[in-house]
């Protein structure tokens, strides 16, 4: 009864919110866009389709390989957490204060289930955490000098400069799964961290031996798990720090400014930036101007935020002029007339 009082409440709270819900749960926002995208689950080119309409609001999606579910249970299993962990972590984000079960043999009964699966998450937890420990040290370094297919990836976008960064590799066949099967792609990898520095995620971009992009439904992926304050921190922040959306883009606005930056990822990244790094005097967000004006309004709400909570803290945010672009567009637009950067 209780459990069944607690969801009702969650439920209530996540009306509307569950695409950012997922996303802060590591899912690519671009599966819940439009109908038959691949599935977060079991990686299905065109089967999932999250039903956002349907009332009342439960999160509900359908994949034709996974079945069918609501919200909690498409974050319980792509975070591979317990009932009770995925409960706290979606409470946590909604800003819900805990939930007070009361004091009977069955509540303690179940406190102690509660305990026992958090403890079993938190041992899957650590082996998925050394797993991408480990990929990452077998990964190459990224020397954009070096003919490889990542250095041909950059250099197409007109990256030049890396600057001593060190959270970016590349690995030469890096697994790609989907219905049809699997295939090997040689890869870009990029490692997530969280304030502390701990790896939380890696961010891969599948590429042709060419440096191109793979022939692949979702050439983008991030590894699953809980993003929190993870973030691509390509250069470490000086005074000024820099924020933009994906990892090419961010490396743009390094090119042409010659400051520290970091991907937020996606734009759902505006939304979990809460901590400021020790001695930051100012923040410039560079927004993607796309077409849904989402890259603009995440960006301009962080910064609505921030000088609310830091007074003192100056925030600029940048937009392309043209509708449609991000800075990576810009960048090589420069690079074609051949105006400086």
């Amino acid at each position: 009864m209780q459990n069944r009082e607690r969801i009702d409440r969650l439920f209530r709270a996540a009306e509307g919110r569950w695409p950012q819900i997922f996303e802060a749960a590591g899912m690519d926002p671009r599966h819940f866009a439009k109908p038959n995208r691949p599935c977060p689950l079991c990686g299905g080119t065109d089967r999932f389709t999250f039903l956002a309409k349907r009332e009342p609001d439960h999160g509900m999606w359908f994949c034709r390989g996974c079945g069918a579910g609501d919200g909690i249970r498409l974050v319980r299993s792509f975070r591979h957490g317990t009932f009770f962990e995925t409960l706290e972590f979606i409470e946590s984000f909604l800003g819900l204060p805990p939930w007070k079960a009361a004091s009977s043999p069955g509540a303690q009964s179940e406190a102690r289930r509660a305990r026992r699966e958090a403890a079993e998450a938190q041992a899957e937890k650590r082996r998925r955490l050394a797993a991408l420990e480990a990929h990452w040290a077998e990964a190459e370094p990224l020397d954009l000098e070096a003919d490889t297919p990542a250095a041909r990836y950059l250099s197409r976008r007109g990256i030049r400069h890396l600057d001593g960064c060190t959270e970016l590799r590349w690995f030469a066949r890096e697994p790609y799964w989907s219905e049809e099967g699997t295939s090997v792609w040689p890869s870009l990898l990029a490692r997530v961290t969280d304030p502390e520095g701990r790896m939380t995620a890696l961010h891969r971009t599948y590429l042709t031996e060419s440096g191109e992009k793979a022939p692949v439904a979702a050439a983008k992926k991030l590894t699953a798990g809980e993003l929190g304050e993870g973030f691509v921190r390509l250069f470490p922040p000086s005074s000024i720090l820099c924020l933009a959306e994906g990892i090419e883009t961010a490396l743009s606005v390094h090119e042409t400014e010659g400051v520290p930056v970091w991907s937020v990822i996606s734009v759902g990244g505006y939304e979990r930036f809460r901590t400021l790094p020790e001695g930051l005097r100012e923040l410039r967000v560079y927004a993607d101007n796309d077409r849904s004006f989402a890259g603009i309004a995440g960006a301009y709400e962080l910064a609505r935020r921030l000088k609310r909570d830091y007074p003192m803290l100056a925030v600029k945010v940048f937009e392309p002029e043209r509708e449609g672009e991000d800075w990576n567009d810009v960048l090589r637009r420069r690079e074609e007339r051949g105006a400086p950067k």
